[in-house]
């Protein structure tokens, strides 16, 4: 199957975060995540997009919020989040408690966060597997 690139660029404010989590989770559907993979990603990209709405841009007008996802070579499904922010900071005043990256890596297969190179900002990668077969997690089909 051969789905397009999934993109979207808004400005991170609270109200996108829902519907940027349904359409990520319609785009994992059509590109054959079974539903506990779909409640995964529900989970770690809203930790992933809450946090650019949270943190990226204190103390600033709300920038971009970045979402692209795709099914990489290996069959895996993979999402971006990027802001264009100040990057990662420490904040004795966080709103929240602190467990956004835990979560993340409890969810996906593989969580990796970066300085964007060529701007100010973060990048949030997140992998999963499309199928979890019981406990075994396989790209492709299950069984």
């Amino acid at each position: 199957m051969n789905v397009p690139q999934f993109a979207r660029s808004v400005s991170a404010r609270p109200r996108v975060v829902r519907g940027l989590r349904q359409a990520i989770v319609a785009y994992a559907e059509r590109l054959g995540a079974d539903a506990e993979v779909c409640e995964s990603v529900a989970l770690a990209v809203s930790e992933a997009l809450n946090n650019v709405v949270l943190h990226a841009y204190v103390g600033s007008q709300p920038g971009p919020l970045h979402l692209r996802a795709w099914q990489d070579p290996d069959g895996h499904f993979v999402v971006e989040v990027t802001d264009e922010g100040h990057g990662m900071l420490p904040r004795t005043d966080s709103p929240g408690l602190g467990l956004g990256l835990s979560i993340m890596a409890q969810m996906a297969d593989d969580v990796r966060v970066s300085t964007r190179q060529e701007a100010p900002g973060t990048i949030v990668s997140l992998r999963f597997s499309l199928q979890r077969c019981g406990d075994e997690v396989l790209a492709g089909q299950c069984g």
